[in-house]
């Protein structure tokens, strides 16, 4: 016969701190859940809200979104387009500088290099907008004020990046780089072939990170890009919520648009988000 279980006072507390953990996601979730919801409400449903306090549209309409996307101020997809753009070129920059300088610093070290790169990461605690008007003058001499190029730049080069790569390449073992250099492989093809693959987890985190702040970066792109078909999706949901002050509606369409690709991104990447932030969790031999 089955003991029963006594209710401890762990048992109590673990049970408070789960309600407590319901109790923030909720909070967290509810504004995502209702701005999705009240984008497909009519505007004269949005104005009732106040009194009648409904949550899920007592009409389901699209006209919101119809005129997020024909709205002849802003070209929406041009919009979009641009952002796609940007966030595929540093995803990619992004893998390509963090990986082969993690590999440099890790697995090729030269004299300095280890000062170099704590140099290079204490200047990173710098605050960025302090460099935001000799890097405005920096792209204006070249030429890349209100081009796409200027959004992408800065984001290329990120040390916290690398320090991530490095310390999770510190868990693959050299024996591996060794028996390649052994069969005569260049350097080259050790990071291509045999470190490369083993990087997985913490290129699908570099990936989501890089995503996400390409996605939702505001500040820099607000002055560097000052034609709107240049910009990207950001900065132009600001321009929305000036434009749709009186249709917040409209407004949260463009929200709902703006975190569709963040959210399909995450969900794709999450399995690897907590091995990839592990310090050292590379293959352990």
């Amino acid at each position: 016969m089955k003991k029963r279980h006594r209710f401890t006072r762990a048992d109590f507390w673990k049970l408070m701190l789960s309600l407590l953990l319901l109790g923030i996601a909720v909070l967290w979730i509810l504004p995502l859940v209702m701005t999705v919801l009240t984008s497909f409400k009519a505007p004269l449903e949005v104005k009732k809200f106040v009194k009648q306090h409904n949550l899920l549209p007592m009409q389901w309409v699209t006209m919101n979104y119809d005129d997020v996307f024909s709205y002849p101020g802003l070209p929406f997809l041009a919009v979009l387009r641009n952002t796609l753009i940007v966030c595929a070129s540093c995803i990619i920059g992004v893998l390509l500088i963090s990986t082969t300088a993690a590999y440099a610093f890790e697995r090729l070290p030269f004299r300095g290099s280890n000062t170099i790169f704590w140099i290079l990461f204490g200047l990173s605690t710098i605050p960025n907008v302090v460099a935001l008007v000799p890097q405005y003058n920096i792209y204006k001499a070249l030429g890349w004020i209100d081009h796409l190029p200027s959004i992408i730049a800065p984001l290329l080069a990120n040390i916290f990046n690398v320090f991530l790569v490095r310390n999770f390449m510190k868990g693959i073992p050299k024996e591996f780089d060794e028996a390649g250099r052994i069969d005569g492989a260049s350097e080259l093809y050790i990071y291509l072939r045999i470190i490369l693959p083993m990087l997985k987890p913490v290129l699908m985190v570099l990936l989501l990170f890089t995503f996400n702040q390409a996605w939702n970066d505001f500040l820099w792109p607000t002055i560097a890009i000052t034609t709107p078909s240049h910009s990207t999706i950001t900065p132009s949901i600001g321009t929305f919520k000036n434009n749709f002050g009186n249709n917040p509606e409209r407004f949260l369409a463009a929200c709902t648009i703006a975190i569709i690709p963040t959210f399909i991104i995450y969900l794709t990447c999450q399995k690897y988000f907590l091995k990839g932030m592990q310090i050292g969790a590379g293959i352990k031999g």
